[in-house]
């Protein structure tokens, strides 16, 4: 009898200490089975899902509340910022839809990577550029960057911690519980049949055992997850609005040759362009010739780039089939649409290009008919230099509502 009352007793202290272990250990993970006070705090005040803290002390600032208003192309670009010891670790951008084609220029950009290890102030100083080709997705970001560090700044994560530890209570819980179930034990170990209370005991030590093995097992509520680059919810393929929002003049190239197959997707577009009673009135010189490139780079003035591009286009108005009499020189409204239909189609394939004019300056006109050996009813619209970019300098913006005029033009208003 003896032996038993002490195993009960062992059964009982190695329970005991096996729930404290655990408590110790593995805390915040009882949190995902009974309600947390904390979170329905925060629930009230606003602030679920801003700013947590994980095990490792790691805090984690999630934008997708205070940047609501904040928007991409597509729409919101939401971010979590990891933190420890009042420095950036790491943002990463969380799912959004962005054209995904051109979100990857803003991982292979390094943008994310520009506020690693700063504190929040050094965070709210850095000027940060926007990223060529995903203006609005990276303003956005720089944005949202921005604001999670000034609600860094103001509120401290010791704020939305309760003084008292939930899952200390829990322990006492669990104690308690010990405890009732100790004196149901010395209740039946008073009985005549004393083989009822080892049963019970048994029963109760692998509940206990059961119970604490599941708890401690239980996936952390605040675990940093490894997040990899963001998910998209739209197609692969650039919208044409992005494209020529996104489209910008690019004067220096890559060392890279641009393949035949772009080529030809660069002419096909050109050739797409609207133009008067379908008269097609262009023609353009494909040029990949060193030699050649320099010429033009030299005798242009504003084609230098020319000298070092892998590429270029001159886009041409060929008179003999520009509409005769007073149409004559809608060959140049045509030819132009074919320009501005190549530019978007570079940038779509991620190529850079500049438009140098030719036309109507008689002496670039001359020139350029005599390097490229063109006939006189040929005549060089200008020079579109291509490859892929060196230069990421951001599109300007244009717009101008001043500029609009809604039924008649207007004056005074």
């Amino acid at each position: 009898m003896k032996a038993s009352k002490a195993q009960s007793i062992i059964s009982l202290i190695t329970c005991f200490f096996l729930i404290l272990a655990v408590t110790i250990c593995k805390e915040n993970k009882f949190r995902n089975i009974l309600p947390d006070n904390e979170n329905e705090t925060e629930q009230q005040s606003g602030n679920t899902g801003i700013l947590r803290q994980a095990d490792d002390g790691i805090q984690i600032v999630s934008t997708r509340q205070i940047t609501k208003d904040v928007n991409g192309y597509g729409g919101n670009v939401p971010l979590e910022i990891y933190m420890k010891d009042n420095r950036i670790i790491k943002v990463v951008a969380l799912e959004n839809s962005e054209t995904p084609s051109y979100f990857a220029k803003v991982r292979n950009s390094g943008l994310l990577r520009q506020w690693d290890n700063l504190s929040p102030e050094e965070a709210l100083n850095k000027e940060v550029d926007g990223i060529s080709g995903a203006t609005e997705s990276s303003a956005a970001i720089i944005q949202s960057v921005q604001k999670a560090m000034e609600y860094a700044k103001e509120h401290s994560l010791e704020e939305t911690n309760s003084s008292f530890s939930f899952d200390w209570l829990l322990f006492l819980g669990l104690l308690a519980g010990i405890a009732v179930c100790t004196l149901i034990i010395t209740y039946f170990s008073k009985q005549p049949k004393p083989q009822t209370m080892r049963y019970v005991l048994n029963f109760f030590n692998l509940a206990l055992v059961i119970v604490v093995t599941a708890l401690s097992i239980q996936p952390k509520n605040n675990q940093v997850i490894n997040k990899e680059e963001p998910i998209m919810t739209q197609d692969n393929k650039p919208s044409v609005l992005e494209s020529i929002h996104a489209r910008t003049s690019i004067r220096s190239y890559l060392p890279k040759e641009v393949e035949e197959e772009k080529v030809e997707q660069l002419l096909r577009a050109a050739m797409a362009a609207p133009t008067a009673t379908n008269k097609q009135p262009w023609a353009f010189i494909v040029i990949k010739e060193k030699e050649i490139l320099s010429e033009l780079g030299t005798t242009l003035p504003y084609a230098k780039m020319a000298k070092e591009a892998p590429l270029a286009i001159v886009v041409c108005g060929d008179l003999s089939k520009a509409i005769s009499g007073a149409g004559s020189d809608y060959w140049v409204q045509d030819a132009s649409a074919a320009t501005e239909n190549l530019l978007l189609a570079a940038q779509g394939l991620e190529l850079g290009a500049v438009w140098t004019g030719v036309y109507p300056i008689k002496e670039r006109v001359k020139e350029v008919q005599k390097i490229l050996h063109l006939p006189e009813h040929i005549i060089p619209l200008n020079v579109i230099p291509i490859g892929y970019p060196a230069e990421n300098p951001l599109p300007k913006d244009k717009w101008k509502p001043e500029n609009v005029h809604y039924e008649r033009w207007t004056e005074g208003k």
